[in-house]
C-alpha cells in the first residue's frame, strides 16, 4: 500500500519554528501513534504529510515526493481527519460521507461508490444518523462521520489528528478497533496523533515521541513507554501497569518540577 519516508523536515509558523529535522521511515500497513506534550508538533507533522502545509525537507509517499503529486493523487492516496471537525453547511450525514468518494468519481455516483459509502457507514455504526443534518450532531457524532468519510475515500494512508478527542470511552474503543481492523485487513498505513498513552500503546504498532518539534524516540510501545521516557517527555512521574487484556496502562502520579516542556 503506502510507505512514508521523511528527511530533515522543518516547518515554522512565521518566525516560530515548530518542527526540526524530522526524519523517519514508516513501512506499509503500520499504525504509528504520534505522542507528546501540547505544542510538540504532532498536528503540524500530520498537516505537512497531507500537504496542507509546505515544509522544508522531503516527504516521500511510496518513494514519490508529495510536492510532485497532483492534488487528485493526494486525495486518492491520503485520507485526513482533522482534530476540530469541519465546517459543513446544509448537508446530511450521508452527503458528508459521500464526499469521501469525490476523488474517485467522474460525473455521478456509481454502484461501487454507493457500496463503499454504505460500508463506511456500517463500520462506524452511524446508520441511524444518515438523514440527520451534520451540523445538528454532537461533536462526538461529527467525529465518527468524518472518520466514515475518510474510510469511504478508500485511502492507502489514513491521517488522524486526535481522532478520539470528542468521543466517549465506548466510541473511542469502537472507532480505534475499526481503524485497526481495516489496517490489518487491507494494509492501510495509519498515522494518528494521540494524547492518551494507554490508548496509543493498545492500538499502535509504533510510537513516535515528539517534544519541542523533534523526535525524542521512535519504536514499539513496550520499548518507549517507560517511567524514564514519560518523565523526560512529559515531565510527569508515572507508573506503568501491565494488564493481560488491556496491555500497557500508564498511571500518572504527579508533575515533576523543573522539567522543561
Amino acid at each position: 500500500m503506502v510507505t512514508i519516508a521523511t528527511d530533515t523536515v522543518k516547518f515554522s509558523y512565521g518566525s516560530a519554528p515548530v518542527l526540526y529535522d524530522v526524519t523517519f521511515r514508516l513501512e506499509t500497513g503500520t499504525i504509528l501513534a504520534l505522542v507528546g506534550p501540547n505544542g510538540s508538533g504532532k498536528t503540524t507533522l500530520i498537516r505537512c504529510i497531507d500537504r496542507i502545509l509546505h515544509p522544508e525537507g522531503s516527504i516521500l509517499i511510496n518513494e514519490q515526493n508529495i510536492h510532485t503529486m497532483s492534488r487528485n493523487d493526494i486525495a486518492t492516496t491520503i485520507g485526513y481527519v482533522p482534530q476540530n471537525g469541519t465546517k459543513i453547511t446544509a448537508a446530511t450525514v450521508f452527503d458528508v460521507v459521500m464526499m469521501g468518494r469525490t476523488p474517485h468519481m467522474s460525473w455521478r455516483l456509481g454502484e461501487g461508490d454507493i457500496n463503499r459509502i454504505e460500508y463506511a457507514i456500517r463500520l462506524l455504526n452511524i446508520e441511524g444518523l444518515v438523514d440527520r443534518e451534520y451540523n445538528e450532531l454532537s461533536g462526538g457524532q461529527q467525529q465518527k462521520v468524518l472518520i466514515a468519510r475518510a474510510i469511504a475515500q478508500d485511502p492507502k494512508l489514513l491521517l488522524l489528528d486526535e481522532p478520539t478527542n470528542s468521543l466517549d470511552i465506548h466510541h473511542q474503543l469502537e472507532a480505534l478497533a475499526t481503524i485497526s481492523d481495516i489496517s490489518r485487513s487491507t494494509g492501510m498505513t495509519v498515522v494518528m496523533a494521540v494524547h492518551d498513552l494507554s490508548i496509543a500503546a493498545r492500538y499502535a504498532d509504533m510510537l513516535m515521541m515528539l517534544k519541542n518539534g523533534t523526535i525524542v524516540a521512535i519504536g514499539k510501545p513496550e520499548e518507549l513507554i517507560t517511567p524514564e521516557r514519560i518523565r523526560e517527555v512529559y515531565g510527569v512521574e508515572a507508573r506503568i501497569l501491565h494488564d493481560p487484556e488491556a496491555g500497557l496502562i500508564v498511571a500518572p502520579l504527579r508533575a515533576v518540577a523543573g522539567v522543561a516542556l
